[in-house]
Order: structure tokens, then sequence, then C-alpha cells
């Protein structure tokens, strides 16, 4: 989804004949500079030295700048393998952001309602936005659990004069609802294989009917599986 995302630094080569936007670009990304048009995008390197790319303001982080649809080269090590130290550092990040601190009772409420594992609604919710409420994917998921405009209509959320199902989508009790219900609909459809829920909470039941009642061969679903049953795993452990 659009948190955590590691793609290749752009160098700009010392070509006399590079034209005048290009070096004024270039100097942007060097300064971090704030261009209207261009999305804002944060770097930092983590304590094993890995690079990550954000579009939310970190701590120490640099700005750079980046186009509306940035090239992204996904890293395995970065995006869905994660050791146990490195989920550990997405969750203490997660954990300290107001997103997750205001809106944590209302995940937990949620979970008990609809009978979901509080862990996995949490570990869901960190890979998916992060806990950015106004987070929206490039795919057009929003919100803190990346609903699909699709799967809220599924659940009767329909827009009404001046407010866009986008805009309600937005509004973390209303997601968070979704989010959770369609979690616990995913888990009665593969009961007894936590893989398949998240795979198709990602990809969509049909990708998972497709591949075989497997895991697509899809490999942002792939990582996004692992990453969320690496985090699910150490919220387990503390319960």
């Amino acid at each position: 989804m659009i948190v955590f995302m590691s793609i290749e630094l752009i160098r700009c080569a010392h070509v006399p004949s590079q034209p005048l936007w290009r070096w004024v670009f270039c100097l942007a990304l060097g300064l971090g500079l704030a261009m209207p048009s261009l999305a804002q995008v944060w770097k930092y390197v983590d304590d094993q030295g890995v690079t990550h790319y954000t579009n939310q303001p970190v701590d120490k982080g640099l700005l750079i700048i980046a186009g509306d649809t940035p090239a992204v080269t996904p890293n395995v090590t970065d995006v869905g393998v994660l050791p146990e130290d490195q989920a550990r550092r997405t969750l203490n990040f997660v954990e300290s952001r107001s997103g997750y601190k205001d809106n944590q009772a209302q995940l937990m409420a949620a979970a008990q309602t609809h009978g979901v594992d509080y862990a996995l609604v949490k570990a869901v919710t960190a890979t998916e936005s992060a806990f950015n409420p106004q987070a929206v994917s490039h795919k057009g998921a929003v919100g803190l659990m990346q609903i699909m405009p699709a799967t809220a209509a599924q659940y009767g959320v329909r827009s009404e004069p001046g407010i866009s199902v986008v805009q309600k989508l937005k509004e973390p009790g209303i997601n968070i609802q979704i989010g959770t219900r369609h979690l616990a609909d995913l888990t009665r459809l593969y009961p007894g294989r936590m893989d398949l829920v998240l795979a198709a909470y990602n990809a969509g039941q049909g990708a998972v009917s497709r591949a075989g009642h497997q895991i697509p061969n899809y490999q942002e679903t792939q990582n996004y599986v692992r990453k969320v049953l690496a985090i699910y795993k150490i919220l387990q452990t503390r319960s």
C-alpha cells in the first residue's frame, strides 16, 4: 500500500546540455525544497542502514521531491519479508503516531463487536496506512484500513449530498467498522487460513480463487501477507 516504500535514488549527471528545468529539479532534490505541483516524500535510514521513503513527515527525515506517481522499486527486505526486529521497529513507529493513539479504543471495540482478534486488526491497520486516517493509495483505497469504495458499497456505505464515499471512509469510525467487518467475513470464508484472509484483503477474493485457493502470484500481495503476519506474531506474544 502507501506508507513505507523503497525506491532507487535519482542521480543528476553533470551534463552541460541539461535543460534548465532539470537542474532546478535536481537542486530541489538535493536541498529538500517543496514544489507545489509535486508530492512530498520523506527519506530516512533505519538502524540497520536500510533506506525508507514515506509520504508522512518523520523526525530527522530529509524532505525530497517525487512526482505525483513516482517510480517505485519494491525491496523485499523493506516491504515484505520482515525479520522480527524490523517488524518491531515498524510497530514502535506506528504506536508513536497520534493516529494510533486516537483510534486505539475504536479498533478494540470493533474487533470485539465483529469477533476478530484485535491483534489482527491492529497489524492490518499498521501495514495498510501506518494509522494515517487520511491515507489514499494510488489504487484508490482510503483511510486507516485502506478500504476500496467498492468494498464499502458492499457494506452499505453510500455517498450523500455534500459527502462522498471517499470522505466517509476518511472518518476513522466508519473505516474501522468496514475494515473489521470485512476481516471477519474473510476469516469465516477461509477458516484456519490466515494467509488467505490477508491475501483476499489485499488482492480480493477473486484473485485468491483464480490462484487455486492460494496466495496469488503477486509480489505486492505476497509481501503484504508476510509483513502483516510478522507484525501479528509479535502482537500475539504481547497478549
